[in-house]
């Protein structure tokens, strides 16, 4: 059996970023004068390593995604924390695509 893995509500401390880049504006999109936002789900591991992603929820849809799930893939983290032990944490997230005005 593999670890035990947690929702955020379920650790004593969360995962913590270490390495975030911004996903980059899509071009079409930035062209398209389109903004939009992208919920994703994500497992941090024991190592701080992004696993098992998926979009729960993307607004428009077909816009963003690609972008975000190429990014976060590439997200480090410290690993959460349940009883002094590092343990495998669900994560979700929601990133947001805003136009300079």
């Amino acid at each position: 059996m593999g670890p035990s893995r947690f929702e955020m509500g379920d650790v004593d401390r969360a995962p913590l970023v270490t390495a975030r880049i911004p996903p980059p504006y899509p071009y079409l999109a930035r062209r398209r004068g389109l903004e939009g936002a992208v919920t994703i789900r994500f497992l941090v591991d024991l190592k701080g390593k992004v696993n098992h992603l998926e979009v729960v929820n993307a607004k428009p849809s077909g816009i963003f995604e690609d972008a975000v799930l190429k990014t976060v893939s590439r997200w480090r983290f410290k690993p959460g924390m349940k009883e002094g032990e590092p343990v495998e944490t669900w994560v979700e997230t929601t990133i947001r695509f805003k136009l300079e005005r």
